[in-house]
């Protein structure tokens, strides 16, 4: 349960451009994992989340801050943050591994094979993830302390095709009619399921001295 309420808080913060209501320091709650023993039903997206939002007020606590910061002190937080994505994202399933790459030789059908079949709880974790990495590289691209060539290149991971691909899978899958029936309307007919924008962000409250978004560059 704690760890539902701290998933929540990450994500208003980040939807509602404001600072953190319960911070990392506020408790030592271990996060969830496998009981031993027999099977119990537990959601990939649960488990996954926790490192995530870990990652995410990581990112909001160094880098959305009213503090003014040097170049160097918002590089080394840039690669701390990194470190911990790569580290998430190595122990993740095999099933995972061609979701981030490996596909380019791929034919048209294995691609859209691929799409078709990912699941929910893949979906979800992409989103988290990709949103993680979008907030890093908008502070990077935002911040005046860097030099040009480290916010431009910011700005072209953000606007990279890849990752539009991998945030696509996610919009196609949670957008499905089979998704929302399942997940979010079980009682409500298909045509009255409302759709989402997922990555819309509210402009950043005053402590975020940041003036542009690469939020602009995601495909809705």
């Amino acid at each position: 349960m704690w760890n539902i309420i701290l998933i929540h808080d990450r994500g208003t913060s980040i939807l509602l451009g404001r600072p953190l209501a319960i911070s990392p320091s506020d408790s030592n709650t271990p996060r969830p994992a496998r009981l031993k023993g027999p099977k119990v039903e537990l959601s990939d997206h649960y488990l996954y989340s926790p490192p995530l939002v870990e990652i995410q007020a990581d990112i909001i606590n160094s880098l959305y801050t009213p503090i003014c910061q040097s170049a160097d002190t918002i590089m080394r937080h840039a690669t701390r943050i990194i470190k911990s994505m790569i580290a998430f994202r190595n122990q993740l399933p095999e099933s995972y591994k061609t979701l981030f790459g490996g596909t380019d030789d791929w034919t048209l059908e294995r691609r859209a094979r691929l799409v078709e079949d990912v699941t929910a709880d893949q979906g979800l974790t992409l989103l988290k993830l990709g949103i993680s990495r979008l907030l890093l590289l908008r502070a990077l691209f935002s911040s005046e302390r860097l030099e040009y060539s480290q916010r431009h290149k910011a700005l072209e991971d953000g606007a990279s095709l890849r990752w539009h691909q991998v945030l696509m899978i996610v919009i196609n899958m949670l957008s499905s009619d089979r998704f929302f029936a399942q997940h979010h309307h079980p009682s409500q007919p298909i045509d009255q399921v409302p759709r989402h924008c997922i990555f819309r962000l509210a402009d950043p409250s005053p402590h975020c001295r940041h003036g542009y978004s690469l939020w602009a560059y995601v495909p809705l």
